[in-house]
């Protein structure tokens, strides 16, 4: 959503601090608070107005965790806390944890403030049944395995190194983005996540951008018609990841592969010791900085820009 030129994005959260948390045995309640990006440079930081439930952040947390019994299963919640001017602290997952309801066990904190990326959440992926193409023709995403060879637009065929998969509630801030058959050049209807990131060709591009070519997160492309969010119940989100980002062909659409930079390295720790154990450069910043994406990628302003072109 936005409001006027400042982007917005909805979550979940619980008022607590891990840092100076409260006695084992205290009841958690799930709040919705809006996430405000005053600057749209799709990063939430101090020093720059941006806002969590209407007040100003003054520290971001990153990777402070939480150990809580929720729905009956006692387990470790991975988020970020937000310190905010005359409020209490807030914690949100960054592990893809839907939270419900819970009490308090312990916790683990960070020491050093940092910045976190806003929407999203969790790493770009496929819904699953998703038609790839590869060295033999088009085969569904979840059947895909390390060592298959998948056409790619720049360096032809390219083994997979890596796939993975979850499954999550397919509603709010999950629910995947529907583009309908023809929508972006696709054969036939295509889901994604929300961030996952979409090859936008065309004039548009190179008068705004001065390139031929760039990605924009389909969360920014959706237009009520004929690219719309499509709520579920669950959805089995499939990630790929090759030697080095690539745009591949979905549903014979150009999208982006899994770029393992520094927001999944940030969000989804486990997820991240296992593709750091295949690249363990990316366990430095100097390696990590070494993965660049395939194209330019637009910020959330830059692609309401292209949409209203």
């Amino acid at each position: 959503m936005k409001d006027g030129d400042m982007p917005i994005y909805p979550d979940q959260f619980f008022v607590i601090d891990p840092g100076s948390a409260p006695p084992s045995g205290t009841a958690l309640t799930v709040v919705k608070l809006d996430i405000n990006d005053t600057d749209s440079n799709n990063w939430i930081q101090t020093g720059t107005g941006d806002l969590v439930g209407g007040l100003v952040v003054t520290s971001v947390w990153v990777n402070d965790q939480i150990r809580v019994t929720m729905n009956g299963t006692t387990q470790w919640i991975t988020g970020v806390t937000f310190y905010r001017s005359g409020g209490p602290a807030v914690f949100t997952p960054t592990d893809g944890t839907i939270l419900s309801n819970a009490i308090f066990r312990r916790s683990t904190f960070v020491t050093t403030s940092t910045q976190v990326p806003v929407g999203s959440f969790g790493p770009p992926c496929f819904v699953a049944g998703t038609m790839i193409e590869t060295d033999t023709g088009p085969r569904k995403v979840e059947e895909l395995r390390p060592g298959d060879l998948i056409r790619t637009r720049d360096a032809g065929l390219q083994e997979l190194q890596w796939a993975g998969h979850r499954v999550i509630p397919g509603s709010g801030d999950w629910a995947p983005i529907r583009f309908a058959k023809g929508a972006i050049g696709n054969d036939a209807a295509l889901l994604v996540s929300p961030q996952h990131r979409i090859l936008v060709t065309g004039w548009q591009a190179e008068l705004f951008f001065g390139v031929e070519e760039i990605l924009v997160a389909a969360k920014h492309l959706v237009n009520g018609d004929t690219i719309c969010r499509a709520p579920c119940e669950t959805v089995t989100y499939c990630h790929l990841l090759f030697d080095q980002h690539q745009i591949i062909f979905s549903e014979g659409a150009a999208t982006e592969s899994l770029h393992p930079g520094d927001t999944m390295l940030q969000e989804n720790p486990e997820l991240a010791a296992e593709i750091i154990e295949l690249f363990p450069e990316l366990d430095t910043e100097a390696g990590r900085n070494r993965w660049k994406t395939a194209r330019m990628a637009a910020t959330g302003r830059e692609a309401q820009v292209l949409r209203a072109a």
